[in-house]
């Protein structure tokens, strides 16, 4: 797909008053390419070695372990402005411990990791931005594992609600209750309680 600087305004967006030169951003445009990927495409599937990152323009993707037993456990959801990547497979060359599927139509720029390393290698400000892109992944990380130990199951679900305003009417409750850690009729018992 021919990219469209429009599409890429998003990224601008997120990268705030970081100003990229010109030039490095030419390199990041042409090294880089944006697709369309259908519902239900897998980004990454646990199992597979993973070469690069996606920049949501739209979409909404699911990050998620399947168990032995095939139940599944939803890690967390990347939606418009987020990137989507198993970071720690790219960075080691080891599989992905998780898959991430694509739980609607998606728009993204698709960035391979050689392209991020050799920004970051030539240009500060790309070296800056990525500093502060694991950061933030750094600390939803951090915040994710606090919500799972010390909320109970009705405050993360107010907790999901304020990280991802409106998800929920886009996905499955299901999705939902296996972010949580609970089952769906769990689930359900809490929403009905938080009506009355």
């Amino acid at each position: 797909m021919e990219e469209s600087r429009e599409e890429y305004d998003a990224l601008k967006k997120l990268m705030g008053p970081l100003v990229v030169p010109d030039q490095d951003w030419d390199i990041f445009v042409k090294g880089t390419m944006v697709r369309r990927l259908k519902r239900d495409y897998f980004a990454v599937r646990a199992g597979e070695t993973v070469h690069c990152a996606y920049f949501c323009i739209k979409g909404l993707f699911r990050f998620f372990y399947t168990l032995d037993d095939g139940k599944e456990f939803t890690k967390s959801f990347a939606i418009e402005g987020d990137f989507v990547t198993s970071y720690g497979a790219m960075i080691s060359g080891e599989p992905s411990y998780f898959s991430i599927q694509a739980l609607e139509e998606a728009l993204v720029i698709e960035i391979p990791y050689g392209l991020l390393l050799e920004l970051a290698d030539r240009s500060r400000y790309w070296e800056r931005f990525l500093r502060h892109s694991v950061e933030q992944l750094y600390r939803k990380k951090e915040e994710r594992e606090r919500e799972l130990l010390y909320l109970s199951a009705a405050e993360r679900l107010e907790a999901f609600k304020m990280k991802y305003p409106g998800l929920e009417a886009r996905i499955p409750q299901y999705f939902i209750a296996s972010y949580l850690g609970i089952s769906p009729v769990s689930l359900s018992r809490i929403v009905h309680q938080s009506k009355t």
